[in-house]
């Protein structure tokens, strides 16, 4: 695969990954601006409405009907926080061109619906169009309210908001119903003038095409808008001036565990226990860490899934993960609801004995297996690619899949006790009847 990164302007990068490999073109920006209590709900609403419709087209039905003569091209969008940024996501993908039987310009037109829908919206005399915002904002009630419906996700997004409680990332992506009536047609328009005037915006394109006439493509729509990027990473006063996103995502320091109890009705009792790295480092912590996580419980062969699952049936789900933009390794089961206290005392025991050593080489050697495969199989997907190319991107790397799985396979039983070592208690949560 080629890589290559053209600076469009300033706050704006197009990322050109061109291989052969596939039969289809896969366009994803990325648009980044600050994760704050005031514009969460704001950001979740914003995608919904922008995809009702453009300019050029005005409806979802004309939206739908470009994609079905675009060969059934698809389009989506999406929001995620990834440390303390919110990033909104506009994605598409199409057949390559010279798969058409009448030589469609398809990526020519995906780009231009992309810009359309997020740079030309619905709009009049300075709002959005009243009925679609109406109408979304209901759309986004539904997604909030239903947040419980799924306990193991609800569980985890408590433990995150207990863990990180008056930061950005302890909000809730989706934002919060109670500012719904404060937002209308032309607080959110404003708002969204606001995002475009200094988001950053990083726009990846795989397959086969043109570098240069895509980037002109873009440079020609975002010529258009008004900007004044201020790198607001290294402007911004509550987290110093830093060189890299690396740094504006690290860690916050280490604070005293804490214990929380929720009482529901559910069935199946949900026990998360939340850690943090002392020190950490996105860019140098993240193949110890993964290592770790994954022997810990990120596999069958797991120490948590093997030994708490399957020996002492004392969970019915178990696993472990590493959110490695904060640092934070996150322990989730689903256990019996009078179960806690053991299952908990289970799961500690198979922490300390990692940070004391507890480790075998099979253990060592099936984690590798299993993330070697895991690494390997992101070359037969366009979206994983880019995903990829995204986060090494944000930590100020540049590594390539073979090179991810040779310092993988690197890895040795001393640096997973290193980091280990590192982790402290942060938060124990448990969602019960």
């Amino acid at each position: 695969m080629e890589r290559k990164e053209i600076k469009l302007m300033d706050g704006i990068f197009l990322h050109c990954m061109k291989t052969d490999r596939f039969k289809t073109n896969y366009i994803c920006i990325n648009m980044m601006s600050r994760l704050n209590r005031e514009d969460v709900t704001k950001n979740a609403l914003l995608p919904l409405v922008l995809r009702r419709g453009t300019k050029k087209y005005p409806t979802m039905k004309d939206i739908s009907i470009k994609l079905e003569e675009m060969y059934g091209a698809s389009l989506d969008t999406g929001i995620d926080k990834i440390g303390d940024i919110t990033n909104t996501q506009f994605v598409m993908d199409m057949i390559s061109d010279e798969y058409t039987l009448d030589s469609s310009k398809l990526l020519k037109d995906g780009i231009d619906l992309l810009c359309e829908l997020l740079l030309n919206p619905i709009s009049k005399d300075g709002a959005f169009n009243k009925e679609y915002v109406d109408q979304e904002k209901e759309t986004l009630k539904e997604i909030i309210n239903a947040k419980i419906n799924d306990k193991a996700s609800y569980a985890m997004e408590r433990s995150i908001e207990e863990m990180y409680k008056n930061e950005p990332y302890g909000l809730y992506k989706y934002g919060y119903i109670e500012d719904l009536d404060k937002i209308d047609e032309r607080v959110l328009y404003n708002h969204y003038l606001d995002v475009l005037y200094d988001a950053e915006f990083h726009i990846y394109v795989s397959g086969k095409f043109d570098e240069n006439e895509i980037s002109k493509e873009f440079t020609n729509y975002f010529s258009k808008v008004d900007r004044n990027f201020l790198n607001w990473r290294a402007q911004d006063k509550a987290f110093g001036a830093f060189e890299s996103l690396g740094d504006y995502l690290r860690a916050p320091d280490v604070k005293n565990s804490n214990s929380v109890v929720e009482h529901k009705e559910v069935i199946q009792g949900k026990l998360v226990l939340g850690y943090k790295l002392r020190g950490h480092s996105a860019k140098h912590d993240f193949y110890s860490m993964t290592m770790y996580s994954t022997i810990l419980g990120g596999s069958a062969s797991s120490k948590l899934f093997c030994n708490v699952r399957e020996k002492k049936s004392l969970a019915y789900t178990i696993r472990s993960q590493f959110i490695k933009h904060k640092g934070a390794m996150i322990v989730s089961a689903g256990i019996e609801n009078d179960n806690c206290l053991l299952a908990k005392e289970c799961i500690l025991k198979e922490i300390e004995d990692m940070r004391i050593g507890e480790i075998t080489e099979e253990e060592i050697h099936d984690a590798k297996v299993n993330l070697v495969t895991r690494f390997k199989s992101m070359n037969d997907s366009q979206i994983a690619m880019i995903s990829w190319a995204f986060g090494q991107m944000l930590f100020d790397g540049d590594e390539d899949i073979q090179t991810v799985i040779d310092k993988i396979n690197a890895v040795t039983k001393e640096d997973i006790m290193t980091v280990a070592q590192r982790l402290e208690p942060s938060v124990t949560y448990f969602l019960t009847k």
